[in-house]
């Protein structure tokens, strides 16, 4: 049975380069506020750092790290803007789903050519009708995060099955240029994302470029599957997790760095970090962020390969939940943090207010929809086979 590796040569060294980007990414953190989208010079930087070949494979020049080196990554990137965090969690997704279960003509053609190519996809589905060759999707994808840098697009497309024969679903890979991008990103929080509206009327995907959404709830089909495991809604919400928790880290830690000056108004405290209250509270929330930490790497541990062999369905089951209410403790910790630090966290002026946005924005994710999360992790405990995740 294959072994995972769990470590890469270069994954301190790119731990030590992601906190390096740290004021990087604070200082164009505003600007993804304000035009809802990064900053080429950012993106450029990211790229220059090797931030975009994450997961693209060895061969092409790639670092292909393991899930607990992607995890730290991207929350050390998410203690300074989680926006650009996500940009590079989505993008890392986007190669090691190519990796694992795209065509090798396919990965020649994205990563043989650029090595850094940033893939965006979106969850939503169009419509395929069968030619000669490949399909014709036509639909509008919305919350393709990072779209507006991207230079592929991954679009997932229905197409009905021949009379008698069951409706099939693919993820189709589709260069950028081929599609129109919809300014559609207006949201309150994790703005700099730029998740807008892929639009597509009629475009050609070539069959080498489908990628059948059967098997990507099952074993890895590569004969040496990279070092994430199998299961592909696993392992998007490990990279996305990571922005949420630096963020709250960097939230915990503003309140902390803040308290001892500045008092308790109405109060005769002088400090906040003599306040009983105030260190009840934040050690609630440290708790509560570390709760969370610690449920998402127990599932980064099963698809690093801690445990052999692939996740069978009970413990995919509770991953799901691990992440649905490890963001449910996130959400916590977040207004209790805002509680401590006040009104003044609202002020366009603090760091807090954008990690509150972003936190209750992105924990909104449906891929961590707590609710959803016990339901399927409760129906496998009591032995339901109904299944309401089809791509679990």
């Amino acid at each position: 049975m294959t072994k995972f590796t769990t470590e890469n040569p270069k994954s301190d060294e790119l731990r030590e380069t992601a906190t390096r980007l740290q004021p990087l990414l604070r200082e164009f953190a505003a600007y993804g506020d304000d035009h809802r989208r990064a900053a080429d010079e950012l993106i450029d930087a990211l790229r220059v750092a090797g931030m975009f070949r994450l997961s693209t494979p060895a061969r092409f020049g790639g670092h292909q790290i393991d899930t607990h080196t992607l995890l730290d990554i991207t929350t050390r990137l998410g203690m300074a803007d989680a926006s650009a965090a996500w940009l590079v969690a989505v993008a890392s997704t986007g190669a090691w789903m190519l990796d694992t279960y795209a065509s090798n003509e396919a990965k020649e053609e994205v990563f043989g050519a650029d090595p850094d190519a940033c893939i965006a996809g979106a969850g939503e589905s169009g419509s395929g009708q069968r030619v000669d060759g490949g399909l014709l999707i036509t639909g509008r994808w919305p919350y393709a995060s990072g779209s507006v840098h991207a230079t592929w697009a991954v679009l997932g497309a229905g197409v009905a099955g021949a009379e008698g024969a069951p409706d099939e679903a693919y993820f189709c890979l589709v260069p950028a240029s081929e599609v129109t991008l919809e300014d559609t990103w207006h949201t309150v929080g994790m703005r700099g994302t730029g998740s807008n509206t892929w639009v597509a009327q009629d475009v050609f995907v070539p069959a080498h470029r489908l990628i059948s959404l059967t098997p990507t709830a099952e074993d890895s089909p590569t004969e040496t599957p990279p070092p994430f495991g199998s299961v592909f809604m696993l392992v998007a919400a490990a990279g996305l997790a990571g922005p949420l928790l630096g963020a709250g880290r960097a939230a915990l830690d503003l309140v902390i760095q803040d308290a001892p000056d500045k008092g308790v108004h109405h109060t005769v405290l002088a400090r906040r970090s003599e306040s009983v209250g105030v260190q009840i509270q934040v050690g609630e929330a440290a708790l509560k962020l570390r709760t969370a930490e610690l449920h998402v790497r127990a599932v980064a541990d099963d698809l690093a390969g801690h445990r052999q062999g692939a996740l069978d369905y009970d413990r995919r089951a509770q991953a799901r939940a691990d992440y649905g209410y490890a963001m449910a403790q996130a959400l916590q910790a977040m207004t209790i943090l805002v509680n401590v630090h006040g009104a003044g966290s609202f002020a366009e002026t603090s760091a807090m207010q954008r990690h509150f946005r972003d936190v209750n924005t992105a924990a909104r994710h449906a891929g961590f929809n707590p609710m959803v999360g016990y339901e399927v992790l409760g129906k496998a405990l009591l032995g339901q086979s109904e299944r309401i995740c089809p791509m679990l």
